[in-house]
């Protein structure tokens, strides 16, 4: 079975690589668009990172599909630990301008509520994958597609490489004065194109339309769950253990 893509017109490639007695490794060329399968085996991974950023096609057929890459899920919790930071400090950000009195920190309740905040930031992520993957289950089924033909791995390391990005929040957050929640937001909107791309190279799904509403619907769930956690939960625990 074929697992390569092409990175530039993403059809199926036997190899990427053909690798000599001497140690030397020639680049493979698709059959389909004549271009080296994949130009990234001999990049460095900071530019690879940066054509990443730059939401280039080819740098996400090279980390999701060309790339044996298993350790997604350390790189959820990773993320989980990165959300779980900026929503503590906005929230002690909120508090600091709602209370004006010079009264020290309570650090105990500072750690309780990093934990708190990482529980609330592993479960959007949750909603937000169960979302994303219940929504292309259905569409495969209203376009009565098999749904073993539907890869739940690639679908789950997509979203979670696609919202690493939101670690470009903290920076803004940690320097920022003014405009910390622009930022925020920026950061947001740059993770559901990035995650619109990624879904749109592990699905390989030609319409987009199909794509934007598994995003949407994915992050749409995302933002109720964190709301009702925030309004029942968090609020109500800050409000007892600020200052």
């Amino acid at each position: 079975m074929t697992k390569y893509q092409c990175i530039e017109c993403g059809k199926k490639v036997q190899k990427l690589y053909q690798e000599y007695k001497t140690g030397t490794i020639k680049m493979s060329h698709c059959e389909f668009c004549k271009e080296i399968a994949d130009k990234y085996i001999e990049y460095d991974p900071v530019i690879i990172f940066l054509d990443a950023l730059l939401l280039q096609r080819q740098a996400y057929r090279h980390i999701l599909i060309n790339t044996k890459f298993d350790s997604h899920w350390k790189l959820a919790l990773l993320l989980c630990m990165c959300d779980a930071f900026i929503k503590l400090v906005i929230q002690r950000t909120a508090l600091a301008s709602q209370n004006s009195d010079s009264e020290p920190f309570n650090y105990v309740f500072i750690g309780l509520e990093l934990y708190l905040n990482f529980i609330v930031a592993a479960t959007e992520l949750i909603m937000l994958l169960v979302s994303v993957l219940t929504t292309d289950a259905l569409k495969n089924l209203w376009q009565h597609r098999n749904l073993k033909s539907m890869s739940t791995h690639q679908i789950t390391k997509a979203v979670i490489i696609a919202n690493m990005w939101h670690i470009l929040a903290i920076p803004a957050l940690l320097w920022g004065q003014v405009y910390s929640n622009l930022y925020l937001w920026l950061s947001h909107g740059f993770v559901c194109i990035s995650t619109f791309q990624a879904l749109r190279v592990v699905t390989q799904e030609d319409n987009h339309f199909w794509v934007a509403v598994c995003v949407g619907v994915g992050f749409a769930a995302q933002m109720l769950v964190s709301g009702f956690i925030d309004d029942l939960f968090v609020s109500g625990y800050l409000d007892k253990s600020m200052w």
